[in-house]
């Protein structure tokens, strides 16, 4: 990785919009020291202090304020023989938000900056090798398994499985439950599954499914009215479903469980 631009606490005014339909050339490591809102192709981040995109070569994106003003730890940069392969082997998404929980990034940032505007003979190679270590503590945060502690994001799956099965007939969207959390589908997908063993959307559905089971054996509501409180207004989709899900129909689950 060969630097050849880097800034830190770099400032803007709060009504900064800087728009990068073209992205800019080269790799780039952008942290976000204040409130922003940061667009990344067709999609658009309301973030917070601490937030870091990895962003692709040439990839569209915008820079905007958000009511305060605008700071940012960045570094521009182009790959050399062999990044690739490390890049690819850290597993870190690009063009997404990565929320850290400490500052190391900014000051090893602060470092490389330091460097490479010192007269160091050594500076290109010092820095690439401080570059590399900021990939490494990346790694760290965008993939929480590795750290041996808690995810960043756990308290927020936690809160949002609980409200799964406490609500299981609202229209649960993986989408916007990814966008809430500031985070690609793919990547919401990825932490879901890894945390709980089960992809979301099936967990959706087994929250429904436990739901109708418990209505069906301690209530007397018909099945239809189980099928709407389980999120299902067809009741001959909700009837498939359950077959499927309990191999027999609802009014026979009732009828052998009561």
């Amino acid at each position: 990785m060969k630097a050849y631009m880097l800034g830190w606490h770099s400032k803007h005014s709060a009504d900064l919009y800087k728009d990068r339909p073209n992205g800019i050339h080269g790799m780039q490591i952008l942290l976000i020291r204040s409130k922003a809102r940061i667009g990344m192709g067709s999609k658009f981040y309301n973030v917070d202090d601490n937030t870091l995109f990895v962003i692709e070569s040439c990839y569209p994106h915008t820079l905007c304020g958000d009511g305060e003003e605008y700071v940012d730890d960045w570094i521009r940069f182009d790959l050399e023989d062999e990044d690739n392969e490390f890049l690819n082997s850290l597993g870190i998404e690009h063009n997404v938000p990565i929320k850290l929980d400490t500052d190391t990034v900014s000051e090893m940032i602060k470092m490389c900056v330091e460097i490479f505007y010192s007269e160091n003979s050594e500076k290109d190679a010092t820095v690439r090798y401080l570059m590399k270590a900021i990939f490494m503590q990346i790694k760290s945060c965008a993939n929480p398994e590795d750290r041996g502690g808690r995810s960043q994001y756990e308290n927020e799956l936690e809160s949002i499985r609980k409200q799964i099965y406490d609500d299981p007939s609202a229209n649960w969207n993986i989408p916007q439950i990814a966008q809430d959390m500031n985070l690609s589908v793919s990547h919401f997908q990825r932490l879901y599954k890894q945390r709980y063993g089960i992809p979301c959307t099936k967990d959706i559905l087994t929250s429904r499914m436990e739901y109708a089971k418990q209505l069906l054996t301690t209530t007397e509501l018909s099945a239809v009215e189980v099928s709407e409180k389980c999120g299902y207004p067809d009741y001959s989709h909700f009837s498939k479903v359950f077959q499927k899900y309990a191999c027999e129909s609802p009014s026979k689950y009732r009828k052998n469980n009561r």
